[in-house]
């Protein structure tokens, strides 16, 4: 397979040479915070909005980012891991990874790519949750009763696996989408969707924390309660209180990592 130009430019590394200067490769920079995978993920999103990195593209090697970075392989590893969770890159096994096409019909590629993984633009994030996800649980409240029923199941499972913090992170996703496709409107569900993808890059960090598994699973809980209920006020309030407390729980992980 023929690689874009942009990629013929990045020289392939022996074990002895050192990373030669090119056009894409001049902005892969070793990361002041070489630890945060997020530092890479915000790299490769620039890359792509300058267009350096085209969608269909096959991206460097695990071996050549690393030694580009300035990082280990697996911090690579779980950027790429991230990227491929968002739909940016696609994942080919035997074959490597490559760019994908922006895929969501209603929010762009610059918000999906360039706003990502800073601490500043979590405030950006948490607004639109905000925006969907209460206005979702008020309607999931009044609509079929038995996404009741399914929520709870989802909480259970939560509780069952939260020592599986991966898992427990899926099925944290899988609990607001679930919310989301109970309001029967298609447009509520791509948005929900696509704001998971990002939840599930920056939130999983939160998850390897005991008191947040707790707090998460009491306040799921609420929220079914809410909507068992059918009280539609009930289960925006219970929705608002979750996003503003995991925000504020986010933050100090973000702060923390950054020690």
């Amino acid at each position: 397979m023929v690689k874009s130009a942009a990629l013929q430019e990045l020289p392939a590394l022996s074990e002895q040479e050192a990373p030669e200067a090119s056009t894409s490769g001049e902005q892969l920079k070793p990361l002041v915070r070489g630890t945060l995978p997020q530092e890479i993920v915000s790299n490769v999103a620039d890359l792509i909005m300058k267009r350096v990195w085209r969608p269909g593209d096959r991206i460097p090697p695990e071996k050549e980012l690393a030694a580009r970075f300035a990082v280990g392989r697996s911090t690579i590893r779980e950027a790429i891991k991230s990227l491929v969770i968002m739909g940016v890159i696609e994942a080919r096994p035997g074959d490597g990874s490559y760019i994908r096409e922006a895929t969501s019909e209603l929010l762009s590629g610059a918000f999906q790519w360039g706003s990502l993984l800073t601490e500043q633009n979590l405030g950006d994030l948490v607004d639109v949750r905000l925006l969907i996800e209460v206005e979702c649980a008020g309607r999931a409240a009044t609509g079929d009763p038995a996404i009741a029923a399914k929520l709870r199941q989802i909480v259970d499972r939560m509780s069952e696996e939260r020592n599986r913090p991966k898992l427990l992170m899926s099925l944290d996703n899988e609990f607001h989408i679930a919310i989301a496709a109970a309001t029967r409107n298609p447009l509520y569900l791509s948005l929900s969707t696509t704001i998971q993808r990002l939840v599930a890059v920056w939130y999983s960090h939160t998850f390897q924390i005991e008191r947040t598994k707790a707090a998460t699973l009491k306040e799921h809980l609420a929220i079914v309660k809410a909507i068992e209920a059918r009280d539609e006020n009930a289960a925006r309030e219970t929705m608002r209180q979750h996003l503003q407390r995991a925000a504020e729980r986010l933050h100090k992980a973000v702060r923390s990592l950054k020690r």
